[in-house]
């Protein structure tokens, strides 16, 4: 595309959560002053995911959900269009709704993922029945309004990630009884070592938690109002109500076949360009560099889409004034790291959990907390700390578990 068609053409954001927001905002401080239009299926501000259970769960009120004010998304001078794509064409520069055909010069994927429930069986008896999930704010609100129901009861989780513990902190929190099914032998998948898992289900025990783990849901069956759980045990257990976090799936469908590299997510590189270089992806949809394992991840938290959208916004800013971005805005990469604490008992991760050959694991016990630390010995560097997990008995901010956390990590970023 010619710079004169690049300067007719607006830039296109599709997406408007923290990624996108983060694009834009980096559009205009990088120089930016041309045509940005976002594209968004979300009525309203954009909210953070990550608050949606504290809302659901009555420690957060609705407004609190939205990091950004109206005067302050005002201030960007977006044109935020409510509509679906239905198809992204990168070859044709065009982004395609139910409503006509919108060109762009650059374009930023930011459209995040949405919760799976591949797994779940159908409800025998009530066809029509859907697990609850959490990731949206329509997600939460549905929630909510199950948790505030005097009808429910007694509450089944199914799954053991991050977002499965804090949709079960929202249920403790509204006074339900509650049972956790995960089909590995701990909660916190991929997250946390044995030991460290171990004591963090401790925590939940202690809570009221009845865990079935290394167990499946086989069947469900709506029968005298209730929801009858078969598990794969054999065992069974009647439930008012049940939500299902199995994990998260890159929301890509809109994009034409063919026309970009997806892998488990759009392969970016450094500026978070795709395959074609005018398309650009950040956050859940975006497949960059994880530093430890030098591998194409998604890693997908809140301040790594927020990085990942604010690289791609100053990257398409300077090409959008004919030159190029130079190594000062790439962003080499990124590391896991994860902080969640249910009704008090606290994980803190950083870095990997993989143990190699070339790996060693360190448990460290104390009263209160369960270390793990993960070293691996380097032909260049000797050996490093190439990952971390707690947990810890009591959630007190600013308190050791958290200086320890905090000091792992920066080793964990100072030795990539």
């Amino acid at each position: 595309m010619t710079m004169q068609e690049n300067a007719n053409r607006p830039v296109a954001i599709i997406g408007y959560g923290t990624a996108g927001v983060n694009a834009a905002i980096a559009l205009r401080n990088s120089g930016y002053d041309g045509a940005i239009t976002v594209f968004s299926d979300h009525e309203g501000l954009p909210y953070s995911p990550i608050l949606t259970s504290y809302y659901a769960g009555g420690e957060k009120e609705f407004e609190e959900c939205f990091p950004w004010t109206a005067e302050e998304l005002d201030d960007l001078s977006v044109s935020v269009l409510g509509e679906a794509v239905v198809e992204l064409d990168p070859d044709a520069h065009a982004i395609r709704t139910s409503a006509g055909e919108y060109a762009y010069a650059k374009c930023v994927i930011a459209t995040g993922a949405n919760p799976t429930t591949v797994g779940f069986p159908a409800v025998q008896g009530d066809s029509s029945y859907e697990p609850l999930v959490l990731r949206s704010i329509e997600d939460a609100e549905r929630l909510k309004a199950v948790l505030e129901s005097p009808a429910c009861k007694r509450f089944l989780v199914s799954g053991a990630s991050m977002v499965a513990l804090k949709t079960l902190e929202a249920a403790l929190n509204r006074g339900k009884e509650c049972t956790l099914v995960g089909m590995n032998p701990h909660v916190l998948d991929f997250n946390a070592l044995p030991e460290v898992a171990a004591r963090f289900e401790k925590g939940l025990r202690e809570k009221g938690v009845a865990l079935r783990l290394g167990q499946t849901i086989q069947a469900v069956e709506r029968a005298d109002g209730k929801l009858a759980v078969t598990f794969s045990n054999g065992e069974s257990e009647a439930f008012d109500e049940i939500a299902v976090s199995h994990g998260m799936k890159s929301n890509l469908a809109f994009v034409k076949p063919g026309s970009l590299n997806i892998d488990r997510g759009l392969v970016v590189d450094e500026f978070m360009r795709t395959s074609n270089p005018d398309v650009y992806a950040a956050g859940d949809v975006a497949q960059a560099t994880e530093l430890i394992s030098g591998d194409k991840r998604i890693v997908g938290i809140w301040k790594n889409a927020a990085l990942q959208g604010a690289c791609a916004g100053a990257a398409i800013a300077t090409e959008m004034r004919g030159a190029m971005p130079d190594s000062a805005g790439a962003l080499k990469g990124s590391i896991s790291t994860n902080t969640i604490a249910v009704n008090g008992t606290l994980f803190i991760s950083a870095g990997t959990m993989e143990l190699t050959d070339n790996r060693r694991v360190e448990i460290r016990e104390t009263e209160d907390m369960t270390l793990a630390v993960i070293y691996e010995q380097s032909e260049t560097q000797g050996e490093r700390i190439v990952g971390f997990n707690l947990a810890c008995d009591h959630d007190e901010p600013g308190g050791e578990a958290y200086d320890i956390g905090a000091m792992l990590t920066l080793r964990i970023e100072k030795s990539l």
